[in-house]
């Protein structure tokens, strides 16, 4: 009796890993009866399935998969011998009997997989010509391998689309980013075929492995290729769907890396929350919690434990994140947090992105409200890509007490919605935490809510405002030339901020500023200070206010409001530059020749901060809702800010019509552009970006544009000049593209200008030439300063 052929090991472990993949994918329970399904028992399943789609009157032509079948039972005579011993074999066929019930609930689905298997089929006709003579060749094995592992990377591909959660919605999409794959699949079945021929036939040892290597070779390439182009193609839709939505990342980015850096200076500090039992519950990758939601009070540090608990999840976790702040008008509104929470998730997952691209970027859908709370359902309940166990995705929401009411109501309705679903397997578990202040709304609204109360947590926050204190003081008294304090007074001041704070980081924060900016001599006056400094925040705002105005003038106090409202209610944080220009044009004259000289924000330092990327922000929201309320000694108020603010806009581009009206003609002489190197025309682009809102803004209130205010004025002075240039300027520039009217999105609020028919005429036109993108794209053009220069004006 012979002996059985040895078995390769690289032919062995191909099967081997070929058949692992596909069992972790498949769900135990679909795969129970696999092992001992026979090719027999698929073909009686495939006409029972023909009788079924029959019966329907959805009859398919399900003779195709007979040549692949058929080419099944020559290919496992041949392969028996390489997986005997094994359970590998009938994993070659028994997937087929599911596949094809599922997809036939969907009949394009169930063309598109039956077309598959025919294509397939096409790849093993050599194994009907062969014998066992060859078994025995390393070679040979490897090559019969290889077509195991194609066929079973197929099933899985084939398995995933039909049990994915939404897979119907998905699944054409899916199947035409897979075809790139499956054609290289194809590919490498059909080059191992002919490795079939010339192993039968190969007069030398050589020319075979040589082949072998070529085709190995060529296989690793394929696969590199159609990662590179997958990759690229979702980035291409990626991109479609962010201009699509009309979205700017970098707010986010910029709200999330400032929260960020304040935990990073100061390590440990919110270590404690890691080892709480709820967050760790909610931490689990477990049904159970939800949602928890953080509470506290203004500047108890919330924003701060929100971004290290995003970080700590970044590494291991798929975790989400929208931080709400009023510093960012846009980061509050509902629309926009679905937007952003949607486009991180569709970076997860390329399927999706590529749906949502052709069902509504390409469709020209609008992203109304409707559409994005749907989009994001979706998104969320087909997320899981493995079939056999739930996804979790972690989302994390902070600063939600910024919004309107509505807009809570919405979201947290949306996402009980969401987390609330009890998923099968293979579906997915959102788990949510929300950030904020103690809320009546959020609190009715809430779902299955734990709670983990900042005020109630005073040990733990203690220790973590010590711990911050002692990082803060021994940074600065170990400095030499510094106060001299022994350990144990450092110590006792440590205790006396901590006592102070109360559980406000902020206010120790605060207290700390203070301590690091006046002059003492020894820790007994730092002591005595510390003691002394107002017990509520609201005080201590006013006591700073106080100190900073009690030697201005009137004139001096109104521009130190002046800067104070800037920060408080621009349409998006200022930069540096754009807030001295902003400043420089706030008295509503356009004939300005000298910028606000920049010690005025130094003036404002103890209660702003300038970030990273120059903007200008308060150093926590309740500066500006203590500006807003009656205690403070300096109040701000948004309607008057829109008077000023708009007057501010319009000013700047008088003053850019005057100074750079007619570059069309000429280059720009030293003096203007020097004006332009110093900063005083730095609000252009935002007066071009945002002078119709405050118009518009303004008229929509209920008395009505002012028509004796001098912001009306300079409006009404704007349009003339717009009027006047209209047919040597822009808008009749054969270079400069109009949007099409399907693109142009209608403000309601003109017909609050239809009395002015001047002033709606130019708004209107400016809300339908106006793009950021294009001002970028214009301002990259240093060859032509003065049409730069025209377009930012409009």
């Amino acid at each position: 009796m012979p002996l059985k052929p040895a078995i390769s090991t690289p032919a062995r472990e191909t099967l081997r890993t070929a058949f692992e993949d596909l069992q972790r994918t498949i769900t135990p329970a679909d795969a129970k009866d696999f092992p001992s399904t026979t090719l027999n028992d698929v073909r009686k399943a495939v006409l029972d399935i023909e009788n079924q789609l029959a019966a329907r009157q959805c009859l398919r032509n399900m003779r195709r998969l007979s040549p692949f079948l058929k080419g099944l039972g020559h290919y496992a005579k041949v392969a028996e011998v390489l997986c005997n011993g094994t359970p590998y074999l009938p994993w070659v066929w028994a997937p087929i009997t599911f596949i094809l019930q599922a997809a036939s609930e969907f009949v394009e689905a169930f063309e598109k997989v039956i077309k598959g298997y025919s294509r397939i089929s096409s790849s093993m006709s050599r194994f009907e010509i062969l014998s066992d003579a060859f078994i025995g060749n390393p070679d040979f094995q490897e090559t019969l391998a290889i077509f195991y592992a194609d066929i079973l990377q197929f099933h899985k591909h084939a398995y995933v689309f039909v049990k994915r959660s939404g897979w119907k919605l998905l699944f054409l999409t899916s199947w035409d980013r897979f075809d790139k794959r499956f054609k290289g699949i194809l590919e490498d079945m059909v080059r191992h075929e002919a490795l079939v021929d010339l192993e039968a036939n190969a007069r030398s040892i050589y020319q075979a492995n040589k082949a072998h290597q070529e085709v190995q070779s060529w296989r690793e390439e394929h696969l590199g290729h159609v990662i590179q182009v997958e990759q690229e193609q979702a980035m291409a839709h990626y991109q479609s769907i962010l201009s699509w939505l009309k979205v700017d990342e970098s707010d986010q980015l910029a709200i999330f890396d400032s929260v960020c850096l304040e935990g990073q200076r100061y390590p440990g500090t919110c270590s404690w929350v890691l080892k709480h039992s709820k967050v760790n519950a909610w931490l689990r990758r477990q049904p159970d919690t939800p949602v928890l939601w953080l509470q506290g009070s203004p500047g108890s540090g919330k924003s701060v434990i929100s971004a290290q608990l995003v970080k700590f999840l970044g590494t291991n976790y798929s975790v989400i994140h929208h931080f709400c702040t009023s510093a960012y008008p846009t980061s509050i509104k509902y629309e926009e947090i679905l937007k952003s929470l949607l486009l991180q998730l569709l970076k997860r997952d390329g399927d999706i992105c590529a749906h949502i691209y052709r069902r509504c970027v390409e469709e020209k859908k609008s992203p109304t409200r409707a559409i994005l709370e749907q989009l994001l359902r979706t998104t969320f309940s087909s997320f899981c890509t493995e079939p056999s166990k739930n996804a979790y995705i972690w989302v994390v929401l902070d600063g939600l007490d910024e919004c309107e009411d509505n807009t809570k109501k919405r979201f947290v309705t949306l996402m009980n919605q969401i987390s609330s679903e009890t998923p099968q397997c293979g579906g997915t578990v959102c788990k949510m935490l929300l950030s904020s202040r103690p809320s009546p709304v959020l609190s009715s609204s809430l779902r299955r809510k734990n709670i983990i109360s900042l005020t109630e947590e005073e040990e733990n926050v203690a220790a973590a405002i010590r711990l911050y204190t002692c990082l803060r003081l021994g940074a600065q008294f170990q400095k030499s030339g510094q106060l001299e304090i022994t350990p144990d007074e450092l110590t006792e001041i440590e205790h006396n901020i901590v006592k102070k704070a109360d559980g406000m980081f902020l206010y120790a924060r605060l207290v700390l500023d203070y301590i690091m900016t006046n002059i003492f001599y020894s820790a007994d006056e730092i002591r005595t200070s510390v003691g002394k400094l107002p017990p509520k925040l609201s005080d201590f705002y006013h006591e700073i206010l106080s100190r900073i105005l009690v030697c201005l003038d009137s004139r001096s106090k109104t521009r130190i409001k002046c800067v104070l409202s800037w920060i408080a209610f621009a349409k998006r944080p200022l930069k540096r530059l754009e807030l001295l220009s902003a400043i420089s044009f706030s008295e509503g004259t356009h004939n300005v020749s000298n910028i606000a000289p920049a010690h005025i924000l130094d003036i404002c330092g103890p209660l702003t901060e300038e970030r990273s990327d120059t903007t200008l922000t308060f150093i926590h929201v309740s500066v500006k809702e203590f500006l807003q309320s009656n205690s403070s000694n300096l109040t701000i108020s948004e309607p008057d800010s829109i008077m000023e603010h708009g007057a501010a806009c319009v000013a700047c581009l008088l003053s850019g019509f005057e100074v750079f009206g007619d570059l069309h003609q000429r280059s720009l002489t030293p003096q203007e552009l020097h004006r332009v190197i110093k900063g005083l025309h730095g609000l252009h682009v935002y007066a071009t970006e945002y002078w119709t809102d405050y118009l518009l803004s303004q008229a929509s209130t209920p008395a009505g544009l002012n028509t004796s205010s001098i912001f009306f004025t300079l409006a009404c002075q704007l349009a003339k000049r717009l009027d006047a240039d209209a047919d040597t300027s822009l808008y009749n520039d054969s270079t400069v593209s109009r949007p099409s009217k399907d693109h142009v999105v209608m403000d309601k609020r003109l017909d609050r200008l239809r009395n002015h028919p001047g002033l709606q005429r130019q708004v209107n036109r400016a809300l339908e030439d106006r793009s950021i993108k294009k001002i970028e794209t214009e301002h990259k053009d240093p060859g032509d300063q003065g049409r730069a220069l025209l377009h930012v004006l409009r």
